[in-house]
């Protein structure tokens, strides 16, 4: 097949752009000592562009994950994990479904890994976040705006 006449996306590159890890209750309380947190995670996706001509875009899923003791913090996880895209042929209409929802569905695994790698090695167990629906959040910040 034609490679002018494909649509769809090609990722230039993937990387962290933020990672932050605060432990504040060590070493006065061990994480095996504090019994099981409640956990909240919150999850945003942008999209930025780079080169409007080109179609190029900057996609980032930002992640935190707090956990919480009896009011006290256990542990912060902040990530923001980006790429840099290039859009082909994609509709104008599309654009912002392809960016904000099918991109982030792809990256969202290696999100995953970086934050259960971050909070083990905070002496933590991992924390495996369950399969976020982009699609929903899309359509909840669409409501909004």
């Amino acid at each position: 097949m034609n490679e002018d006449l494909k649509s769809g996306f090609k990722f230039l590159s993937q990387y962290i752009k933020n990672l932050s890890f605060d432990n504040p209750i060590v070493p006065q309380k061990l994480p095996h000592m504090i019994g099981k947190p409640e956990i909240n995670v919150g999850v945003n996706v942008n999209g930025i562009t780079i080169d409007k001509e080109s179609n190029i875009f900057e996609v980032e899923i930002n992640t935190k994950v707090e956990a919480t003791k009896d009011g006290e913090v256990s542990f912060l996880a902040e990530l923001t994990y980006a790429s840099v895209v290039q859009l082909n042929k994609i509709d104008e209409e599309n654009k912002s479904f392809v960016i904000l929802v099918e991109i982030p569905r792809m990256l969202f695994p290696f999100v995953r890994r970086i934050i259960a790698d971050t909070i083990r090695d905070g002496g933590f167990p991992p924390l495996y976040i369950e399969p976020i629906d982009f699609l929903k959040l899309y359509e909840n910040n669409i409501r909004k705006n």
